[in-house]
């Protein structure tokens, strides 16, 4: 007779059904935006029943409020600890600040999510872009702003303001992963080639601060 295996808790089978759910609205707001974005085929896309959406998340603005903090949360261990990494290279800052650069372009590979989902509320600018700049972009903005005046502080800035020092970064680290099927059908470039990833982290760190080694 063969033995009974013990049923998994409901509360294990509750939070696996919510990362699928959370997994499968980041796919569909930064892909088609909040309001193309349907329940239903969040759903079907999670492999769930239909309706776990309104018993977990009750709303549909609940449910996308919860998916960007499951997104943020796990891009900004990955940005914090890179923050970490260049902090404790034993090097002088210029080159502290290639590997932020660096680790910036790398998680923009990891994380592509994030800049799509940026792009598709910057459209808009509505209440959820103002919920994303007062939880999240604000906080990296600022430690990018400190970052920045070390640099000046030291002579080795580039030559612009603040703010198109942050988009420049933002955008140059960003797009070739956002924009991943252009680049292969464009320049043959595959944006998933650890190779690929490491030359453009290459470049962009030399071009925003030229000079020395890594």
């Amino acid at each position: 007779m063969s033995a009974i295996l013990p049923r998994e808790p409901v509360q294990e089978r509750a939070e696996a059904t919510r990362e699928k759910l959370l997994a499968a609205a980041i796919r569909c707001f930064t892909s088609v935006g909040y309001d193309a974005a349907s329940t239903r085929v969040i759903e079907a896309d999670a492999g769930v029943k239909r309706g776990l959406i309104t018993y977990h998340f009750k709303t549909k603005d609940v449910l996308w409020k919860a998916a960007v903090h499951w997104l943020f949360s796990r891009a900004r261990a990955d940005m914090l600890m890179a923050e970490r990494h260049a902090a404790d290279v034993d090097a002088d800052l210029g080159a502290r600040l290639r590997y932020f650069i660096r680790a910036l372009v790398r998680f923009s590979a990891r994380h592509p999510e994030v800049n799509r989902l940026m792009v598709q509320e910057g459209i808009h600018g509505d209440w959820r872009m103002d919920w994303l700049v007062t939880h999240y972009v604000r906080p990296l903005y600022a430690r990018a702003e400190a970052l920045f005046a070390q640099a000046r502080a030291a002579g080795i800035a580039p030559a612009m303001d603040f703010p198109s020092f942050y988009y420049i970064a933002i955008g140059g680290s960003a797009l070739l992963f956002t924009m991943a099927a252009e680049a292969r059908l464009l320049a043959g470039v595959d944006a998933t080639d650890e190779a690929v990833i490491d030359h453009h982290a290459d470049a962009l760190a030399r071009l925003l601060f030229p000079g020395g080694t890594p």
